[in-house]
Order: C-alpha cells, then structure tokens, then sequence
C-alpha cells in the first residue's frame, strides 16, 4: 500500500505534467495547430491535481508535509 508521501509524489508528477502540457499546446494555439477547447480541458485536469493536492495536505501533518517536502525535492 503507498504511502501518503508516495500518493502526494504522484500527484505532484501529474500535475507537472499537465502543466509541461499545457505550454506545449499554448505554443501549437499561438501557431494556429491547436483549439481553445484544448487548453480548456487541461486546465480542469491541472485544477482536479491542485484541488486534491489541497485536500492530501489537510489531512496531513506538518511532520508528514516536511518529509513530502524533503523528498520531492530530491
């Protein structure tokens, strides 16, 4: 079973991914390649990762955040 540290990590990496996306796509709407509706839907996916992220953080405590700090940061 992970932990929560490892769930936080997670969703840590999928919203960095969403939002590598998301100037990707900004890039390909400034050239003409991509549609508004495009962007629109990456940013509910980077809100969903922001909004669980918030709510992993209240359920842990300052010790737990610290570690989860500590190791994201490696």
């Amino acid at each position: 079973m992970k932990s929560v540290e490892d769930k936080i990590i997670e969703v840590l990496d999928e919203l960095e991914k969403w939002e590598g996306r998301k100037e990707k796509v900004k890039e390909r709407f400034e050239r003409g390649d991509a549609d508004k509706t495009e962007i629109e839907r990456i940013n509910e996916q980077i809100t969903h990762y922001k909004s669980l992220l918030g709510d992993m953080k209240k359920k842990m405590n300052a010790n737990d955040i610290s570690r989860t700090i500590a190791r994201g940061s490696n």
